[in-house]
């Protein structure tokens, strides 16, 4: 047994040498992607800076977003040149992220309930709106809820209540 390993360890070494050039591309495609990415998140957090505060969580959001998906991008293209067969993950990916979507439901419906609420602004800070019984001053607008104030008292309303019930606004 002992005199095998050597040989082992002579196999084993020739086998990572072969390897080592696939490796090595794969680790340089996977730094290009990672500038690209981060290249890609400065530049949509500079032009989140040319828009009023309300809508820069929209910016952040896709900032983030783009980030996340190039760097996948990245590490599937990296695998594949180094010789994985990259087929597998690809669907594991895709049924996690359709167990993912199903899973979060409200939260995924709040998220984009918010990026709209954002974007159109059919209210904004200060203007006082009534949804349903609630009615309130609005004092902050997020990605997933609406802050009002009333009376003394904070109420948080789900984005997507906002964009499925009737909204009167009084202006201010």
């Amino acid at each position: 047994m002992f005199t095998e390993m050597p040989k082992m360890f002579q196999e084993m070494l020739a086998h990572i040498i072969s390897a080592l050039p696939s490796i090595m591309t794969a680790i340089v495609i996977f730094i290009v992607f990672l500038f690209i990415a981060k290249s890609a998140t400065s530049f949509v957090y500079r032009v989140a800076k040319m828009h009023p505060p309300q809508r820069q969580p929209i910016f952040y959001l896709l900032a983030t977003i783009s980030r996340i998906s190039i760097l996948l991008i990245g590490v599937i293209t990296a695998l594949g040149s180094a010789g994985v067969n990259v087929s597998a993950l690809v669907a594991s990916l895709g049924l996690s992220g359709l167990a993912l979507s199903f899973a979060s439901k409200d939260a995924f419906s709040n998220l984009l309930a918010g990026i709209m609420v954002l974007f159109y602004q059919p209210f904004k800070i200060g203007d006082i709106i009534e949804v349903g019984l609630l009615k309130g001053e609005v004092v902050k607008m997020s990605l997933r809820y609406t802050h009002l104030i009333s009376e003394q008292k904070e109420i948080l309303i789900p984005n997507s209540t906002l964009l499925t019930n009737n909204i009167t606004i009084h202006k201010s």
